[in-house]
């Protein structure tokens, strides 16, 4: 895969996959995935543990990017919105 034709949201994708395919706990692929996200300069726009009483360690998270995609962070999975 050719990563230099990937927008964003796909790269924060690729980077929990690519952790998760090298073997890598679900742990892991879950704060790489956030750190990519951050690295790009996403703008986290929601986090499940807002608002919320029984506040999880590994909240489902929303960044929106200046390159107009998003992504869904979740602890399972990457999902790319856009």
């Amino acid at each position: 895969m050719d990563i230099s034709q990937l927008n964003k949201a796909q790269l924060v994708e690729e980077a929990y996959d690519f952790a998760w395919n090298n073997n890598r706990s679900i742990e892991v692929c879950y704060a790489m995935a956030v750190a990519a996200a951050r690295e790009l300069g996403g703008v986290e726009v929601a986090n499940s543990n807002d608002g919320n009483s029984s506040k999880g360690f590994a909240p489902t998270l929303t960044f929106v990017f200046d390159d107009s995609t998003s992504v869904y962070i979740m602890y399972s999975g990457v999902y790319v919105v856009g």
